[in-house]
């Protein structure tokens, strides 16, 4: 407000954007998607403003890491902890062999998951942990398989 950033703007997407902003600063794994969906204002001008926020106030937002999204997935399915130690273990074989970066960490999260999920024996459907994700199938099943190969893992015979 003291900026003026506010004006000209809707106050429902600057007040989105903040919460984004405040979620990617505390780790809090939530997609832009995810917080425009609860505003009248579309995902393009809460974008925007997200933007105009992160220049103007010269905030310092980490990149968004794949694990944080790994629990949030893995609660919603009503996962083992086992599921969730074996997923962030493949996210961190991947980080170190350079696979995460530029791609969308809730895909990867995602698909960390399903592989998690078919090692551990907790069958669930590309599509279930899809929707949960908030990605496509097509997104899980393109990280999957470069995980797989990547990594070098093998599945159980299913």
């Amino acid at each position: 407000m003291k900026k003026g950033l506010v004006r000209g703007r809707s106050i429902e997407s600057v007040v989105a954007a903040a919460i984004y902003a405040a979620c990617r600063r505390m780790k809090i794994a939530r997609t832009l998607d995810e917080i425009a969906v609860y505003t009248k204002a579309n995902r393009k001008e809460v974008a925007r403003c997200y933007r105009l926020l992160l220049k103007e106030l010269t905030i310092d937002v980490p990149v968004s890491d794949p694990v944080d999204y790994v629990t949030r997935i893995a609660a919603l399915l009503q996962l083992s902890g086992a599921t969730i130690k074996t997923s962030v273990e493949i996210l961190n074989k991947a980080k170190e062999k350079g696979l995460t970066a530029g791609k969308d960490p809730a895909g990867l999260a995602a698909a960390a998951v399903y592989i998690a999920a078919l090692l551990n024996d907790e069958r669930k459907t590309q599509k279930e942990i899809a929707s949960v994700a908030g990605v496509t199938e097509v997104t899980v099943r393109n990280r999957y398989k470069e995980l797989l190969q990547q990594l070098k893992l093998e599945l159980p015979p299913q």
